[in-house]
C-alpha cells in the first residue's frame, strides 16, 4: 500500500505555488468542507456557498505563482473564503442594511426526545440565523472570524458604533432565546 508523503499545509502551499496540482487537491480536501460552512453562513446558501469555495480553489491554482508568503495557512484561507462570501453580497447588493431590529417574537422549540450536543449546537445555530441580516453578519464576523469591531466596521463600511449596537442587539436576542430554551428544557 503506497502512501503518500504528509506535508504541512504551508509545505503544500510552497509546492502549490511550485505548479504542483497534486498540492492543491491535497488543501482541497482538507479545507473544503471548514471553509464552506463558513460561506454557507454568510450567504445562507450551501449550493451557493460550494460554488463560491470552488472557484476560490480554481482561483487559487490561477494565481499560485502569486500567492503571498503565509506562515499559518488555515486562518488565511478562512479569511479568504469570508472576504469571498462579503465581495460575492456585496456585488449582489445584498449585504444587509436593515436597521437591526430584533423580531418581537421568538419561535417556538420543538419537544424533543433526548436534547443531545449536537442538537443543541444545531439550535443555537438556528438562533443565530433567526438575527436580522447585518445583525447576524456582524455577529459572525465577531465570533467566527475574531475579528475585531473596527475591523468589521472597514469591513462592511460602516462605524465602529453601528458594530457595537449590532453585538448588542445579537447578544441581547440569544440571551433571551437560550433563557427560553433551558426554562422549557432545564435538562439541556
Amino acid at each position: 500500500m503506497n502512501h503518500a508523503p504528509q506535508y504541512t499545509d504551508e509545505q503544500l502551499i510552497n509546492r502549490l505555488r511550485g505548479g504542483e496540482a497534486a498540492a492543491l487537491d491535497e488543501l482541497f480536501r482538507r479545507y473544503y468542507v471548514q471553509l464552506c460552512r463558513i460561506a454557507a453562513r454568510y450567504l445562507g446558501d450551501e449550493n451557493q456557498a460550494e460554488d463560491l469555495i470552488q472557484d476560490f480553489f480554481a482561483s487559487l491554482w490561477e494565481k499560485r505563482g502569486t500567492l503571498p508568503q503565509l506562515e499559518t495557512v488555515g486562518p488565511y484561507l478562512r479569511r479568504s473564503a469570508r472576504n469571498r462570501s462579503l465581495n460575492y453580497l456585496r456585488d449582489q447588493k445584498k449585504i444587509p442594511v436593515d436597521n437591526g431590529e430584533i423580531p418581537e417574537t421568538v419561535p417556538a422549540v420543538p419537544v424533543p426526545s433526548a436534547m443531545e450536543t449536537q442538537e443543541l449546537r444545531a439550535r443555537i445555530h438556528g438562533a443565530i440565523n433567526q438575527l436580522p441580516d447585518r445583525c447576524r453578519m456582524v455577529f459572525m464576523m465577531s465570533k467566527l472570524d475574531d475579528m475585531s469591531h473596527r475591523e468589521i466596521a472597514q469591513s462592511l463600511d460602516i462605524s465602529t458604533k453601528t458594530v457595537e449596537n449590532q453585538m448588542t442587539r445579537a447578544y441581547r436576542f440569544l440571551r433571551k432565546w437560550l433563557a427560553l430554551l433551558f426554562l422549557f428544557f432545564p435538562w439541556v
